[in-house]
């Protein structure tokens, strides 16, 4: 009974907290911007005093989370260190309460990677996500994206994004795009072998057309990275030129570039193309990356 009366309380404060929040809140800009950070209850603690109420509990931090950003930014504030500490704390223990509540995972996202400048702490709570919603495309898609956009790590955003590729309801797109991620990362090989996964899976006329056609660019890359680690390793220099494999007989003829580009190598024994392995010819390569 103790329990019962507990929980009641709980959820009638939380009641009233939703009604009377618009109401007050909407004529108390000033305060609303000024109010404090405040301190998060950790987990451990805040599961005991959910007391069976840990959903309820999480959606009442989520809200009074989003509720201190917007307060912030309806000012015209930006967040200092302490807040976005505040912010990282209260999504870390909203999603320990209920780890299957998606919001918290895209606020962090969109708050903590974009806003803040800290892609490897919103990165950590999309990966305790990944932990538990295990068929949301989502989460290794968001992670895979700020590994690439905000951190430059390539193959991480690819292992994340083929991962997202894999999951129910993904977009088509995302598989050509992990293949690309991996390829610009130093992982063509990974690269090929995806794709040809892919391939293998796809009873889709137009997306098999152009699958085959990534595919063979792949292999023709594959190909003349090899040649150059042969040449390399029996010369103990980079060729001067990609023609040189031909005439040293390490390649007997220069593999096709299906999208017309130009095949280029850096002293890494990277290959790239001018094309981008694009239908629409590029002419700003990255041989030096």
């Amino acid at each position: 009974m103790r329990y019962l009366l507990s929980a009641s309380a709980l959820l009638i404060a939380l009641v009233l907290y939703g009604a009377l929040f618009p109401a007050v809140w909407q004529n108390r800009e000033q305060v609303r911007s000024e109010i404090p950070a405040g301190y998060i209850i950790p987990s451990k603690f805040s599961r005991i005093l959910a007391l069976g109420n840990q959903g309820l509990l999480a959606d009442f931090l989520f809200l009074k989370t989003a509720t201190f950003v917007g307060g912030r930014g309806g000012a015209g504030q930006s967040l200092n260190e302490d807040d976005w500490r505040f912010v990282t704390s209260s999504l870390d223990v909203v999603t320990d309460l209920d780890p299957y509540f998606v919001d918290p995972y895209i606020l962090a996202e969109g708050l903590l990677a974009w806003d803040a400048g800290k892609p490897d702490e919103a990165n950590k709570l999309l990966a305790k996500g990944m932990e538990y919603r295990t068929s949301d495309w989502r989460l290794p898609f968001y992670i895979g994206f700020n590994y690439f956009y905000f951190l430059g790590d390539y193959p991480s955003a690819s292992d994340y994004i083929m991962q997202a590729a894999q999951l129910p309801g993904s977009p088509g797109y995302l598989m050509t795009l992990a293949s690309r991620l991996a390829y610009y990362g130093g992982k063509t090989k990974t690269a090929l072998l995806f794709l040809k996964e892919m391939l293998a899976d796809t009873e889709d006329p137009l997306l098999k057309k152009r699958l085959e056609k990534r595919l063979l660019a792949f292999e023709g890359a594959v190909l003349i990275e090899g040649a150059l680690e042969s040449f390399h390793e029996s010369q103990a220099r980079w060729p001067e030129s990609l023609s040189e494999l031909v005439t040293s007989g390490v390649l007997k003829k220069m593999p096709p570039e299906p999208y017309g580009g130009e095949w280029l190598f850096n002293k890494k024994g990277r290959v790239f193309s001018t094309s981008k392995f694009a239908d629409t010819l590029q002419t700003n390569p990255t041989p030096s990356e």
